[in-house]
């Protein structure tokens, strides 16, 4: 699958910088195929009946590979999400598959004055020992970043949004392409071992780097509305 055989519309991913969100919980679900897939998607945007007070958006992607599904959920506040674990486990307990669920906060965004229409958003995660970790290579990240150093942006990139898990164990970057080519030159070009940023993941103590997927938008549910 690549985002050309995508017909979802750009407008099914969430406006991650919305000032009203307080809380992000990103559940991912491995899956065995591309059927089961699609099933869990479904299912996974069918879970919000009747609306939870404090949801504002609940998005689902697909992964390019077949084998993952994540849901990106967005809460007015703490309290409002008490049930999450319970609508994961609901919304795919007739697939059986295995869901992760971890809350986050939105920390900084990098964005271009011209960025892409997204296509693909390229899920880079890390396990952090604690939260001061995961600040501060996201702030070293963005001292490099070319929005920040006023240099010229790579061909088809847009946002990079950076979460931080609310227990300091994980780091997420949400990352937006106008498609899968614009990400791989990124890593062919400025992700090698030898370049910049590699180097400093490998230099960052309780760091632990869990590698990227990529992510085609599948749908968005909102309070009495539904984009796919």
């Amino acid at each position: 699958m690549t985002a050309n055989d995508n017909a979802v519309s750009p407008e099914a991913l969430p406006d991650v910088r919305r000032i009203d969100v307080g809380l992000v919980v990103v559940d991912t679900v491995a899956v065995p195929d591309r059927a089961r897939q699609r099933q869990t998607a479904d299912a996974l945007l069918a879970a919000d009946r009747p609306w939870d007070a404090g949801l504002l958006t609940d998005s689902v992607l697909l992964s390019t590979d077949g084998l993952g599904v994540l849901r990106y959920s967005q809460w007015s506040d703490d309290a409002a999400v008490a049930d999450t674990h319970r609508r994961s486990s609901a919304a795919v307990s007739t697939t059986g598959d295995a869901t992760r669920s971890v809350r986050h906060r939105l920390y900084r965004s990098a964005v271009p004055d011209d960025a892409p229409t997204p296509g693909v958003v390229v899920v880079v995660t890390f396990d952090t020992d604690d939260a001061d970790v995961g600040r501060r290579l996201v702030d070293a990240l963005l001292d490099r970043h070319p929005v920040v150093r006023g240099t010229a942006v790579p061909a088809g990139m847009g946002g990079n949004h950076f979460h931080l898990a609310d227990d300091g164990t994980q780091l997420l970057n949400w990352a937006e392409f106008a498609d899968e080519d614009a990400h791989q030159r990124v890593v062919d070009t400025a992700l090698r071992p030898d370049d910049d940023v590699p180097r400093l993941l490998a230099e960052t103590p309780g760091l632990r780097p869990r590698g990227f997927r990529r992510y085609l938008p599948y749908g968005l549910v909102s309070r009495g509305s539904t984009t796919r």
